[in-house]
């Protein structure tokens, strides 16, 4: 009834040691979000954050070079999600690419020979996650426009698993279907 299509990020969380979570976003992630969801907002520029100060990650300092008012981020933020606009910071595009590979999950995986408990030399691979808690948009078509979506059934288990290795636990999603209209914010 569903067919979901390319996931695109909106908001990715970034680790910092002995600070909170900052999720970042990039004006071309923002606009992707904006054709999406048809919001009305303007698109925060680069380096925008709610506190101007200095922000540590772990790749080092990004200075924020435009201080933005709670709401103006708070438009950024997709509904039941529990996201603080003081801990948003929309980076350059080109930044955003550096920051997504690090904050990548990785894990190396091999698999055993048969007969005994030895690595199998032609069966090493590298395995990549996003993070726990990144926020992704997925555009969706729906066959029966009847179809009640998910979080509004009975069926309370809005869990699946996008692309990821269901046994480890990478892919799985909690999902949310909304529809826009044309006209909504």
């Amino acid at each position: 009834r569903v067919k979901f299509e390319h996931a695109s990020l909106v908001w990715l969380p970034v680790f910092c040691p002995g600070q909170p979570i900052v999720w970042v976003s990039s004006p071309w992630l923002l606009k992707r979000y904006q054709q999406i969801t048809k919001i009305k907002a303007t698109i925060p520029k680069a380096y925008s954050a709610v506190k101007k100060k200095t922000l540590f990650f772990s790749l080092g300092y990004i200075d924020i070079a435009h201080e933005v008012p709670s709401q103006n981020l708070q438009a950024w933020i997709p509904e039941s999600t529990q996201l603080d606009p003081k801990h948003l910071i929309v980076v350059s595009d080109s930044d955003l690419g550096m920051i997504h590979d690090m904050a990548l999950y990785r894990q190396s995986r091999v698999k055993l020979k048969d007969e005994q408990k030895t690595v199998d030399d032609k069966a090493f691979f590298n395995v990549e996650a996003l993070p726990e808690s990144s926020i992704l948009i997925f555009p969706v078509a729906m066959k029966d426009s009847t179809w009640t979506p998910l979080h509004q059934s009975s069926d309370k288990n809005n869990d699946f698993y996008f692309g990821g290795l269901e046994s480890i636990g990478f892919g799985r999603c909690e999902v949310k279907l909304y529809q826009v209209k044309e006209g909504d914010n």
